[in-house]
């Protein structure tokens, strides 16, 4: 349980020119009057820019560090404990807001953020901005990086509605209303204003099952787990490889050592890595399973609290 000091924290995330240290600089000015707030800024070359903008800019109240020199998922890892840890010592914020390199896919600094910063970090909505520009490039939808991001997000924005072309808006909504899993608020909005409410939205996510809209004339049912619940890989595909009466079936799923989207169309099954961070979760389509026996055979790949495999 988190303790009552722990910090709201908030990724921001996008490629390169979508306007995040703008978005960032706004956020700021929007604060309440005499709160403090702290600033991380990667970096990805040795010298800061985006840094240096948002001191320049920013209001009182605000504290501004850097890590330089490489993507904090990966080059610049090291360094994240220390200027986290100098960040809450010498500034207190009341909340944080990391704006993450546009070159990198820092799935694994949210899971370092929830497991290792436990009771001091309160993660929230990790808001993915979107450029008009490069989402009406094909070859950019099919960038790794770029996919990334998009998936990550929990609050998916696309910046610079001014500049974009309606069509260009038309297929960027259509598109992310068909992401599994679904967001918690696709929105559009010019010059990088953020709505600062975006920060705290959250997700259902507890171990209750809730039923889903039926496709065509098959029933469906989907599960949520929370973001700390870990599955046992090897029964988890087992189960949903095997099980009998499956028409459909998409998850995602945190297990021992990463997090995996799966897929099952018929019998045919796929198992890949996702930067999906927000929760567990899962939708079966089918006309003759047992959702009480299916669920009890979910749980049951569930690892106890504290047990190793």
């Amino acid at each position: 349980m988190l303790s009552m000091s722990a910090v709201p924290t908030n990724l921001i995330t996008g490629f390169l020119g979508v306007g995040k240290t703008t978005a960032v600089i706004d956020l700021l000015h929007q604060k309440a009057k005499g709160s403090r707030w702290a600033v991380l800024v990667n970096e990805y070359g040795e010298v800061g820019i985006d840094g240096a903008l948002i001191e320049g800019a920013g209001p009182d109240g605000v504290t501004v560090k850097e890590v330089g020199g490489g993507c904090v998922c990966c080059a610049a890892a090291p360094f994240l404990p220390v200027a986290i840890h100098f960040l809450l010592l010498e500034a207190r914020p009341e909340r944080l807001i990391i704006e993450t390199t546009g070159l990198g896919h820092p799935a694994r600094l949210l899971d370092s953020l929830r497991n290792s910063y436990r009771g001091r970090l309160d993660v929230r909505a990790t808001i993915g901005i979107v450029d008009p520009a490069d989402f009406a490039k094909p070859e950019m939808r099919e960038n790794p990086v770029f996919n990334d991001q998009i998936q990550m997000a929990d609050v998916l924005v696309m910046n610079k509605l001014d500049a974009a072309p309606p069509e260009v808006v038309r297929n960027f909504q259509e598109w992310a209303n068909g992401l599994f899993p679904p967001k918690l608020l696709i929105a559009g909005t010019t010059r990088g204003r953020l709505d600062p409410a975006w920060l705290d939205l959250t997700a259902r996510s507890d171990r209750t099952a809730g039923r889903t809209a039926p496709p065509n004339t098959a029933r469906a049912k989907g599960w949520v787990f929370d973001a700390s619940v870990t599955f046992d890989e090897n029964k988890l595909v087992a189960l949903l490889a095997n099980t009998s009466g499956v028409t459909r079936l998409k998850g995602v799923f945190r297990v021992e050592d990463e997090w995996v989207a799966v897929n099952r169309a018929g019998t045919a099954v796929s198992v890949s890595p996702t930067a999906y961070r927000r929760d567990s979760r899962i939708e079966v389509f089918s006309d003759t399973l047992d959702w009480d026996t299916f669920e009890g055979q979910l749980r049951a790949c569930v690892i106890p609290e504290g047990a190793t495999t």
